[in-house]
C-alpha cells in the first residue's frame, strides 16, 4: 500500500497530558528508531523487547533525567512498527529537552492521530476501532464510555461486511447479465424484493446502533416556555453556575443557549430557547424561529410553565410521539397544584430540581438502552445512509426499467459506500479527516 510507504519515519510525541506530574510518557514509533535511542541512554546496548529499563537518559552527554524504558519489536507493536516508550519525571521542562534531543536525533513530532493511523495502515486494528478508540478517550459522560468501550470491544465491521457481502452477491448477478446479456435475463422481480430487503435491515441497523452516537454527543434537551417563565433560571439551576443572563423583562433571551449537564452519568445537551410569543421585533423573532427549530430538533422537551401565565405557545408546537416533561414552575412564590404537571419546581430555589433531572433520564431510557451494534461516530453514520441512498436509487431504477448498466452502478456505489466505512479504500484525505481530532500521542 503506498499510503503505508509515506508514514514509516521515525515520529515521537508526549503521550501524556502536558503539565506537572508523578510521570510524563514519550512515544516512539518508526523505522530503525532503536538505533537513533540507544545513544541517549546510558547502560542499554540490546535491550529485549518488553522488558522495562530503568535507565539515564543523556542530552548531548549529560545526564537529564532517570528514565523507564520499554522496546517493542515489529510488529508485535500497537502501530505494528518498532516502538518505545520513555517515562520520565513530569516536569515540562525535562519533556521539552527530551524532545529537543529526540528531534535533533532524527525523530520529528507525531501528526494528530498518527500512531493509531499507522495501525490502521499496517493492519493492526481497522478503521471503525480506531474511532471507537477515539470516542474512549473524548468521552464526556459515563454512559458515552461505556458505549466506546462496546464499541471497541464488539465492533460493526462483521456485521457491515455482512451487507456488503450480500450487496457483493446481488452485484454479481446484475454483472453476469452485462457480460452476457443475449443469455442471461436478470429477474428484476427477484432482484427488487432482494434490494429491499437490505435496505430494510441497513435501515434498521442505522436506527439501533445510532443510539451510541447520541449518546455520545449528548441528549439533546430543549426548555420550552413563554417568555419570562424562568427558562434561563432552570438553565442556571441545573448547571449549578449562572450561565444564561436572567431578568424580569419578557424577551431578555434573543437566541438559543446550549450546555452539557451530566446526569447520573447520561450526557445531556440542555437547551434554553427565547420565549415563544408573538413579537414585532425583527431580532426577537429570529430568536423564536431559532428555538422553533431547536424544538423539532430535540431529543426531550420540557416544557417549563408558569400555572399564571398564558400557555397558548403549545399550539405553536407539534408535540404528537415527543418525549415531554411537563414542569410546573415559581411554586416559591404562589402554591401550585400539580395536576397536570409531571413535577413541580422552583428554579430560583432548586425545588423539585432532584425529581426533574429524574424524570430527564426515565423518559429518556429508550435512547440510552443500546443495542449490540454501535456507531460511535458521525462519519459511520454519514456511510451507512450514502449507501442506503443507493440503494434506494438502484430499486427506484428498477421499478422505472431502466437499463441493467445503470443499475449495477448504482449497487456498487453502495458497496463503496460500505468499503468507505471499513476502511477498505483508504485515501489520505480520509485518514486526514478522521484523525484531525485525535489527541497526538494518540
Amino acid at each position: 500500500m503506498e499510503l503505508k510507504r509515506l508514514f514509516t519515519d521515525p515520529i515521537c510525541a508526549l503521550a501524556t497530558a502536558r503539565g506537572v506530574s508523578a510521570t510524563a510518557t514519550v512515544r516512539c514509533s518508526g523505522e530503525r528508531i532503536l538505533e537513533r535511542l540507544l545513544p541517549l541512554l546510558e547502560r542499554l546496548e540490546k535491550p529485549k523487547p518488553r522488558k522495562i529499563y530503568l535507565t539515564p537518559f543523556k542530552v548531548k552527554g549529560e545526564f537529564l533525567d532517570e528514565i523507564l524504558f520499554v522496546y517493542f519489536q515489529a510488529p508485535a507493536s500497537y502501530t505494528g512498527e518498532e516502538m518505545a516508550e520513555l517515562s520520565f519525571h513530569g516536569n515540562p521542562i525535562i519533556i521539552d529537552r527530551a524532545m529537543e534531543a529526540l528531534l535533533e536525533a532524527g525523530f520529528r513530532e507525531a501528526l494528530p492521530g498518527e500512531f493509531t493511523r499507522r495501525a490502521v495502515l499496517n493492519g493492526k486494528i481497522d478503521l471503525p476501532k480506531a474511532e471507537a478508540i477515539n470516542a474512549m478517550i473524548t468521552s464526556r459522560s459515563e454512559t458515552a464510555l461505556d458505549v466506546a468501550r462496546r464499541s471497541y470491544l464488539e465492533g460493526i465491521s462483521t456485521e457491515i461486511s455482512t451487507f456488503r457481502e450480500e450487496i457483493v452477491r446481488l452485484l454479481a448477478t446484475i454483472e453476469v447479465e452485462l457480460n452476457y446479456p443475449d443469455e442471461v435475463e436478470t429477474d428484476y422481480t427477484d432482484l427488487g424484493e432482494k434490494l429491499d430487503g437490505l435496505l430494510e435491515s441497513i435501515s434498521a441497523f442505522i436506527e439501533s446502533a445510532s443510539k451510541g452516537l447520541r449518546i455520545a454527543q449528548g441528549i439533546k434537551t430543549v426548555i420550552v416556555g413563554e417568555t419570562n417563565v424562568g427558562k434561563s433560571t432552570l438553565l442556571n439551576a441545573l448547571l449549578r453556575r449562572d450561565r444564561a443572563i436572567v431578568s424580569d423583562i419578557p424577551g431578555t433571551t434573543r437566541d438559543t443557549i446550549e450546555e452539557d449537564l451530566n446526569i447520573k452519568g447520561v450526557l445531556f445537551r440542555v437547551v434554553d430557547t427565547a420565549g415563544i410569543r408573538a413579537s414585532h421585533d425583527a431580532i426577537e423573532e429570529m430568536g423564536i424561529q431559532r428555538s422553533l427549530k431547536a424544538i423539532e430538533e430535540a431529543d426531550l422537551l420540557i416544557l417549563l410553565s408558569d400555572p399564571a401565565g398564558d400557555p397558548g405557545y403549545l399550539q405553536k408546537i407539534d408535540l404528537e410521539g415527543r418525549r415531554v416533561i411537563r414542569a410546573a414552575n415559581k411554586s416559591d412564590i404562589r402554591q401550585i397544584d400539580g395536576a397536570g404537571y409531571d413535577v413541580v419546581i422552583s428554579a430560583r430555589t432548586g425545588r423539585g430540581l432532584t425529581s426533574l433531572e429524574e424524570l430527564m433520564v426515565e423518559r429518556t431510557l429508550d435512547l440510552t438502552s443500546i443495542g449490540e451494534q454501535i456507531i460511535v461516530s458521525a462519519r459511520q453514520r454519514v456511510c451507512l445512509q450514502e449507501c442506503l441512498r443507493y440503494l434506494l436509487q438502484s430499486i427506484e431504477a428498477i421499478e422505472e426499467r431502466v437499463t441493467v448498466d445503470i443499475v449495477s452502478t448504482l449497487v456498487e456505489r453502495a458497496a463503496k459506500s460500505l468499503d468507505e466505512l471499513l476502511g477498505r479504500n483508504l485515501t489520505e484525505d480520509l485518514l486526514d479527516r478522521i484523525f484531525s481530532d485525535f489527541c497526538v500521542g494518540k
